[in-house]
């Protein structure tokens, strides 16, 4: 028989376990590194700043945010939302309000706590750089817990959660910046930091209480009132509409909000950077990469269709007996997942110029941005501004519609370990990058590079047409689609190829090879198996 400790936490491990193997496997690598390098007694040398990210700070920025996500219950429910986010089948356990909120808040604080700890002594950080031993452990715990408690509170406005949970990390980061920023010592760090803890499990406590006992004040009008008009408001849509603003209502605002709480904290790093131009570029990088990483959690939350836990992961019978044909009900999946990518990078958008400007750093990046002009050509340099930009918006769509197939599935195994799989290379690249130029085989890799690549090429034109002949004969979408499906993929791929082919050198990149890297990154195999998930989990 399990105590409520042990219920709680199998709970936690049970539903995200492959998420948890993932970040042990990245871990083991990173000390596996390590060792190796204490051997052979070299020291710690990283080419710039923006390698150590990628190999370090990229991969356990993504574990934070996992781990951030998996124990504030923030990707199972909206944001947006004024209802508490505290899974509502926790409050009919046999459970004191203290024990719901005790052991989620104790997991998560020991979980951030222990990736600091193993981060510190198991990373190979650069010779010289002088890492903190306590303070990042005790901010870690406060802003996990601060996090769950704020969304865990239920709110009188829609989207006042997102305002007070970005103002409140914010101040709280700002603060511990400052105080790093004046080189102050480790323990006045500490001091700002630990007593956060403390205040931040009352404001849970009270959380939890309220959202159990079913308190969510509506500022807006009475609730009778608030009913009429969201039903005098759907009435004037059509079943496709009215399916398109569920899903978004339920799935869509997931990522927008998720990003306007994170990139503020990433945000503010440009207050300490000063000058050096490589930490700016790492922080805007890493600002801008903030979607596609959220993305990635986000995208299970998205792929779901059930309202209920019995079918979290299903296609329940009040979606499936819906007056709609199986390319509608995608159709409003797909454009929920657009609207969600332009909201996030909308924020993005907005967010970091006006950071940059505020911060002072704009005349460093701005000189730096002339070097590069200088260099490769004006034209040529804002073409590939806007094409980093337009790739990252793609790739954030693409991570959101090629969990679709999963999702869609039901398969409770085949969701998670998309998950585990995405965050066991998001956790390997690092690592590999590392073994590739330390053994200088960047040679040998280049080299095999037209192979590999064609064999990837294969293997999804391969996958694709085992399910265009899937499609055909199962015919849950018209000719029509498929030819205008195929059409547009084609499209796609031929812009990329011929931007990616203007930017770069011919003398170094073989035509070719852009071609196979084209044809790569745009999604073809999973997005098509989404409606064959749909027929067969609808009718059969």
């Amino acid at each position: 028989m399990l105590t409520r400790r042990s219920a709680l936490g199998w709970e936690f491990w049970r539903r995200h376990r492959w998420g948890f193997r993932a970040i042990a496997i990245y871990f083991a690598l990173i000390a596996a590194i390590k060792l190796v390098i204490v051997i052979r007694g070299v020291p710690v040398v990283f080419g710039s700043d923006v390698g150590f990210a990628f190999a370090v700070t990229v991969p356990i920025t993504v574990s934070f945010l996992y781990v951030l996500a998996v124990f504030t219950y923030g990707l199972s429910g909206d944001l947006a939302a004024r209802e508490s986010m505290y899974p509502a089948r926790m409050f009919t356990l046999p459970l004191s309000n203290a024990a719901l909120v005790d052991w989620p808040m104790l997991y998560g604080a020991m979980a951030m706590v222990s990736l600091w700890i193993l981060t510190r002594w198991l990373s190979a950080w650069p010779s010289g750089f002088s890492i903190p031993y306590v303070w990042p452990a005790t901010l870690a715990a406060a802003l996990v817990m601060w996090t769950q408690a704020l969304v865990w509170l239920p709110y009188p406005l829609p989207g006042l959660r997102v305002i007070v949970a970005v103002v409140v990390l914010c101040v709280i980061d700002a603060i511990v910046l400052l105080a790093v920023y004046s080189k102050a010592p480790e323990w006045v760090v500490v001091v700002i930091t630990a007593p956060q803890i403390p205040v931040a499990y009352a404001v849970g406590r009270v959380a939890v209480a309220r959202a159990r006992r079913g308190v969510a004040p509506d500022w807006r009008f009475s609730r009778a009132e608030s009913r009429v008009m969201r039903a005098e408001r759907l009435t004037h849509l059509s079943a496709a509409e009215a399916q398109t603003w569920y899903e978004w209502r339920r799935n869509g605002r997931s990522l927008p909000v998720w990003v306007a709480i994170i990139l503020p904290l990433e945000l503010l790093l440009l207050w300490v950077a000063g000058t050096s131009t490589s930490l700016l570029i790492e922080i805007v990088l890493g600002a801008l990469a903030t979607p596609i990483v959220v993305a990635t959690f986000a995208a299970v939350s998205v792929s779901t269709t059930g309202g209920s836990t019995s079918h979290l992961h299903g296609l329940p019978p009040f979606i499936a007996a819906r007056p709609l044909t199986d390319a509608q009900l995608l159709a409003a999946k797909l454009k929920m997942t657009i609207r969600s990518t332009l909201v996030a990078w909308t924020v993005v958008l907005v967010a970091t110029p006006v950071a940059v400007c505020w911060s002072g750093t704009w005349p460093t990046l701005r000189d730096w941005a002339r070097n590069v002009a200088a260099t490769i050509g004006a034209p040529r340099a804002i073409v590939l501004l806007v094409v980093i930009v337009a790739v990252m918006v793609l790739s954030t769509w693409r991570q959101l519609v090629q969990s679709l197939y999963f999702g869609l599935t039901g398969n409770d195994r085949l969701i998670k370990g998309s998950v585990f799989v995405s965050l066991l290379l998001a956790s390997i690249l690092g690592p590999l990058a590392i073994w590739i130029v330390d053994s200088e085989r960047v040679g040998v890799i280049w080299s095999a590079m037209p192979l590999v690549l064609s064999a990837l090429v294969c293997a999804k034109m391969l996958a694709a047409g085992w399910v265009v002949a899937r499609l055909v004969r199962a015919r849950p979408l018209t000719d029509g689609t498929l030819v205008m499906g195929a059409a547009s993929w084609t499209i796609a791929v031929m812009a990329l190829f011929g931007l990616l082919a203007w930017l770069t050198d011919a003398a170094l990149i073989p035509r070719y090879l852009i071609m196979l890297v084209a044809i790569l990154s745009v999604p073809l195999a999973r997005l098509s198996a989404a409606p064959l998930a749909m027929a067969q989990n609808r009718h059969g």
